[in-house]
């Protein structure tokens, strides 16, 4: 049992970057969408990706089910998306689709207009540890853009800047 104070872990995570994403799905289980920060590369063969969701999460059970997700990652001007699919935005809860654009590609997975990257996935593989599933998506389609990325630090977005 790890002797780490789960605060002042929660605390320093907070102080890290990354990058913002809106994981999307559609299928026979409905649509769906949620805000994560965990998207990361898992392999270049075949191509594909990972994030984590908490197993509490009301997304899991129709993203599991539909077996296939867009990882729209945001771009610097795009922080009212990453509120609507966080239920930040009460007017939004309903249908969290309406802030913005959308179009699909090989899975019919919700593709988000002008984000910086778009990737379009079916589920690889789910793997449980702690309070969350880690969900492991092969890569089916994508798009990317020269646009700038949003990225989330200490509660708040940022836009990145050279150093």
């Amino acid at each position: 049992m790890s002797q780490i104070d789960i605060a002042q872990f929660r605390e320093a995570m907070g102080r890290t970057a990354s990058g913002v994403t809106v994981i999307t799905t559609d299928g026979e289980t409905g649509r769906g969408g949620v805000t994560v920060s965990s998207l990361c590369s898992l392999s270049m063969e075949p191509p594909s990706v990972l994030f984590c969701l908490n197993k509490g999460s009301r997304m899991l059970p129709t993203l599991l089910g539909n077996g296939v997700f867009a990882a729209n990652i945001l771009a610097h001007d795009q922080h009212r998306v990453a509120d609507s699919f966080a239920g930040l935005i009460p007017e939004l809860r309903e249908d969290r689709f309406k802030v913005a654009e959308w179009d699909r590609l090989h899975t019919g997975s919700p593709i988000l207009r002008g984000a910086l990257c778009r990737f379009d996935c079916r589920i690889a593989g789910v793997f449980e540890f702690g309070t969350h599933h880690i969900i492991a998506g092969e890569v089916m389609a994508l798009e990317s853009t020269e646009r700038k990325p949003l990225v989330y630090s200490n509660r708040g977005y940022h836009k990145l800047q050279a150093a």
